[in-house]
Parts: structure tokens; C-alpha cells; sequence
């Protein structure tokens, strides 16, 4: 753009822009190398979540976010029925550890509020959010 430049700073800008060709292309190769020896059926890097997921918005409370970044939403449970409605809960949390849940106080008695309610159940009950 009319700038006259020395001869050392076209040098150098050459040597920067191939390194940075050249830091490409390697890093390129190292992440397709990780992600080929996966099984494709876990993450290749566990503590990724922690950079690729944020509970949005930070700001509000547990109840009321937008999504949320542990496995809650996968977890299972059994609900034991009786006159009354639902009185407990048999939940299977995401690292597999299973908690028992009192609903005797609650008296549901709709199958299809509980399954909604699975994710902040388990969020409130489970000691480990993730999967292991």
C-alpha cells in the first residue's frame, strides 16, 4: 500500500508466514491422528467439556438456564406407583451410581411430568454430573 519496506522485513515476513503455513498443517495432522485412534464412542479428550460448553446465561440461577453442559438429560429411573401416585424414585445418575428419590411428599401422579423432571431430579441428587 505504499509502504517501502526493507529487505529484512520481506525476509522475515516470509519466514512468519510459512511457519505459521507450516504450525497448520502439523497441528492439522496431530488432531486428525486423535481423532482417527478414537472408538468414536466416547470423547478422545474427557476434560474438553470444560472449554467447549458453558451453562448459558452464567447469570441465572440452576432452575433456569438455557442448557446445560452435564449428562442429566440421559439419566434413567424407575418410579414405584401406588392408590396415591408416584412415591419413589429408583434413578440410575449419569456415572451410573443409583440414588433412591422420596416423592411420597410430592403426590404425582403424571408418568410424563416425571420424565421432564429427570434432568433437575438429577441435577439436585447426583453427586457426579458426568459420565465416566
Amino acid at each position: 500500500f505504499g509502504i517501502a519496506k526493507s529487505k529484512c522485513e520481506i525476509v522475515r515476513n516470509g519466514i512468519v508466514r510459512f511457519a505459521g503455513l507450516l504450525l497448520s498443517v502439523v497441528l492439522i495432522m496431530i488432531t486428525t491422528a486423535v481423532l482417527v485412534d478414537s472408538s468414536g464412542t466416547g470423547s478422545p479428550c474427557i476434560n474438553c467439556r470444560y472449554i467447549s460448553c458453558v451453562p448459558f446465561p452464567p447469570w441465572a440461577n440452576e432452575d433456569n438456564k438455557w442448557w446445560y453442559c452435564d449428562d442429566c438429560a440421559r439419566v434413567t429411573a424407575d418410579a414405584k406407583l401406588d392408590s396415591k401416585g408416584y412415591y419413589s424414585l429408583a434413578m440410575s445418575c449419569p456415572d451410573g451410581v443409583i440414588k433412591n428419590v422420596d416423592l411420597s411428599d410430592t403426590a404425582v401422579t403424571d408418568r410424563q411430568w416425571i420424565r421432564k423432571q429427570l434432568p433437575d431430579i438429577c441435577r439436585k441428587n447426583c453427586d457426579n454430573l458426568f459420565a465416566t
